[in-house]
């Protein structure tokens, strides 16, 4: 028989428990679409200034990234190492169109054209440019953050044409 004790207490347990699950909840869409928007321009505006602790920031400690002509790495060390020496170069730009965002629960997906310069001394600009994936889980501790980043070269995206 359940006491009228342990029915308010089953009930505080069940109403504090409810409260903490929705607060861990992810936004609705529209705020997601938002975050990741801000967190990819964060991603760009931390590259070309050479914020590498802010940069790794953006990504779970587990990340995967591949970009094309690079072997796969995956965590955030491996990340951190990558673009230890390829951040921060005066000059450089990375630019981005996005082109889709889709939110599903706690995980999203951006896909973006991205156009990518470094000047070069005495020669002709480094560029590449191409599309890329993003793969962002969302914690309530950290929010949206990378964790899955693969870029390659498309046709149908290139300077000639921008």
């Amino acid at each position: 028989m359940i006491t009228s004790r342990r029915l308010w207490l089953f009930l505080v347990v069940l109403v504090s428990t409810s409260m903490g699950c929705s607060q861990s909840e992810p936004p609705n869409n529209a705020e997601a679409i938002q975050a990741i928007e801000a967190a990819a321009q964060q991603w760009i505006d931390r590259f070309t200034s050479g914020d590498l602790d802010g940069l790794m920031a953006l990504y779970e400690p587990d990340a995967f990234v591949a970009l094309h002509g690079q072997p796969a790495m995956r965590g955030v060390d491996a990340v951190r190492d990558y673009f230890s020496s390829r951040i921060g170069t005066p000059g450089a730009s990375f630019d981005i169109d996005i082109e889709e965002i889709q939110v599903h629960g706690d995980v999203a997906h951006l896909i973006s054209f991205y156009w990518f310069e470094v000047p070069g001394e005495n020669d002709a600009p480094f560029r590449d440019a191409g599309r890329s994936l993003l793969i962002y889980k969302y914690t309530p501790a950290t929010g949206w953050r990378i964790y899955v980043d693969i870029d390659q070269a498309t046709p149908d995206v290139n300077w000639d044409g921008r």
